[in-house]
């Protein structure tokens, strides 16, 4: 197989078994993990994986929670998240910082398995087929929307929302670890629109927040500035981590698309397989860039007071 695609096939075990390099597997990731400290599980995938957090400074109210891979295929994200913890090392934040760069680890390993060749749909969901970052509560009782890429109701689609909000094992493992940590800040991690994400707000105040907080990332990022997106009129809920960790857990919350668009199609106008369409071929010049600016974008969000309580906010919907 073409070697400037990192894709190779290896004669093991009398089959052929396809590894993306240079990405970690999972018991790569574990290994990495292990070393920066105590690893927990805070829950188990649909097939049984655990869920890996690791904790990073000492024990402090100044919180920050950085996830990855909450779609299986957006491994830059996880690359990033590890990346951003192993600096902590040596620049330690004065925060505790915890890391849980796999939150869909059945996804994350189907893409290995398959080379990164297995359809975008089946990697990006849970082994139930449902869109992690669908999955979440709305917030003020919210509808869900009918916009592409807002969530879908057919188990078909990429962007399947569940049955239910919290109907999937490792999203109600995500929920009960940010209420118990309470974070006053959050990254989440994902590919490949080189673009940031802030939670949906309809305040002007929490909307300048966000605006100070995308400015350090980009700031601390030091590359290609990445696009802020979103409105404080015209978006809407999706059942994404981000909304529910701000108006539920009021928590400051960022979605981190790494890997631009631009730099993908330098790539290649096509990907020799879907993996290489979301994730660079070397994550180095990537990953350090993201750490720096995923750090400066907690300082700024943990020197500021939590997000106002706002009256409603926690009443989310318990069905579609």
């Amino acid at each position: 197989m073409d070697r400037d695609v990192h894709a190779r096939r290896w004669l093991l075990a009398g089959g052929f078994i396809r590894t993306l390099v240079p990405y970690d597997d999972l018991e790569g990731i574990h290994a990495r993990l292990s070393a920066l400290g105590d690893v927990q599980t805070f829950g188990t995938s649909v097939e049984g994986r655990p869920l890996w957090v690791v904790r990073i400074g000492a024990s402090s109210e100044r919180r920050a929670l950085v996830t990855g891979a909450i779609h299986g295929v957006e491994y830059i994200g996880t690359r990033a998240a590890l990346v951003f913890a192993e600096s902590l090392m040596e620049r330690p934040l004065d925060a505790e910082v915890w890391v849980a760069p796999v939150l869909n680890p059945d996804g994350y390993a189907r893409t290995w398995r398959e080379g990164g060749a297995a359809p975008i749909a089946s990697v990006r969901r849970n082994a139930r087929g449902v869109d992690l970052n669908r999955n979440f509560p709305l917030p003020w009782s919210s509808r869900p929307g009918r916009m592409p890429f807002t969530g879908s109701t057919s188990p078909s689609a990429a962007t399947y929302r569940g049955p239910a909000p919290l109907s999937e094992p490792e999203a109600r493992a995500l929920a009960s670890l940010a209420l118990r940590l309470e974070p006053r800040v959050a990254a989440g991690l994902h590919s490949f629109m080189g673009a940031l994400i802030p939670a949906r707000v309809t305040h002007l105040s929490d909307w300048r927040h966000y605006s100070q907080m995308t400015r350090a990332f980009r700031e601390g990022h030091g590359g290609f500035p990445y696009l802020r997106l979103g409105s404080p009129v015209g978006d809407v809920f999706t059942g994404e981590l981000e909304d529910w960790l701000h108006h539920v857990v009021r928590c400051w919350a960022v979605c981190i698309e790494c890997f631009p668009v631009w730099a993908s199609l330098l790539q290649g106008l096509r990907a020799p397989a879907p993996f290489w369409r979301f994730n660079p071929r070397d994550p180095s010049r990537w990953e350090r860039r993201d750490a720096e600016g995923i750090r400066a974008m907690i300082e700024v969000g943990l020197d500021g007071a939590r997000p106002p309580e706002r009256a409603g906010a926690g009443a989310c919907l318990e069905v579609w």
